[in-house]
């Protein structure tokens, strides 16, 4: 039974855990209308990249042959996270953590994971429950005094959060869509990156960038912020700032080249952190583009592989 506990256990914490243009970018269906932000990571596509295969894939698939009780579990809920889990997609709104989402998408072995969790809830009813929302299961877990929700919207979409409005609305199609402005950041995404992101500069936000004098002003200006991470055999990281106005965004934009001659004088008296600093000051684009302001950089494969040689074990 304890197989059957954590293996269930480990698929809610294992959502909540990693709970990051060509044409408009559309975030999963079952992303809540509230949400303010979106991360979207593809997991596929990270693990087919050269870099993973050859520094990321080697020691975690290592890992998890080592580990018997991780095998254990992995059995009993017929899941291989390295082959079966395409895309994880987490929201959020709030400053809490109690309107969070993530929904993982992949091929599940429903009749499985179904078994266990029926197993479970007799065996444990004060820690785990299986009801339902219409005809589908709705899966509740009581950790370190917290409930997690789960269960499955689609054939193959998982729906994990707090929030059980959250999982309810997914599972009983009831999810409207987000909103305009969240909408209008997600569209600005370049949705080929292997990890991308887009969120609301909410009041709450400006509320807190405003405590320091110098950004209060600018703060006020700002609407929305995305940005990604492509990986292949390098990084390319990207970040575009959307303000309200031009003459926000100039100064922002002054503000990102500012930052980009401390980073350089920075880098030239830390010979751990110099090829670094090189490769992103060599790559650095900062553009101003009407209320917009983007930074683009890369990290190259040798730059990435010299660092990886410097970590302990290597």
């Amino acid at each position: 039974m304890l197989s059957s506990r954590k293996a269930l256990g480990g698929l809610l914490g294992l959502a909540l855990v990693l709970s990051a243009p060509a044409r408009a970018a559309e975030p999963s269906k079952y992303v809540p209308a509230d949400a303010e932000a979106v991360i979207h990571i593809n997991v596929q596509q990270l693990l087919d990249s050269k870099l993973a295969k050859k520094y990321a894939l080697p020691p975690i698939e290592q890992a998890l042959k080592n580990n018997k009780q991780v095998q254990q579990v992995l059995t009993v809920l017929g899941l291989d996270p390295l082959k079966d889990i395409t895309t994880i997609t987490l929201s959020n709104a709030g400053q809490g953590g109690d309107k969070g989402q993530a929904a993982l998408t992949g091929k599940f072995s429903h009749d499985k994971i179904h078994a266990t969790a029926q197993k479970l809830a007799e065996d444990k009813k004060d820690k785990f429950k299986v009801s339902k929302i219409g005809d589908k299961p709705l899966y509740e877990a009581v950790q370190q005094d917290k409930t997690i929700y789960a269960g499955f919207a689609d054939e193959g979409t998982l729906i994990v959060s707090p929030s059980r409005e959250y999982v309810a609305d997914a599972l009983g199609g009831k999810t409207g869509k987000i909103t305009k402005e969240l909408a209008n950041a997600v569209a600005a995404v370049d949705t080929k990156q292997t990890i991308w992101a887009a969120g609301v500069v909410t009041e709450d936000v400006k509320a807190m960038l405003g405590k320091q004098q110098q950004a209060a002003e600018l703060a006020k200006k700002l609407k929305a912020v995305e940005g990604g991470i492509n990986v292949s055999d390098a990084v390319a990281v990207s970040l575009k700032v959307q303000t309200t106005d031009a003459k926000a965004a100039k100064e922002l934009g002054e503000f990102a080249n500012q930052a980009k001659g401390l980073l350089q004088l920075g880098g030239q008296g830390n010979e751990e952190l110099k090829p670094f600093v090189d490769e992103i000051i060599k790559t650095l684009e900062i553009k101003t583009q009407k209320t917009d302001v983007s930074v683009k950089f890369q990290l190259s494969q040798d730059v990435i592989e010299k660092a990886i040689k410097k970590l302990p074990g290597q």
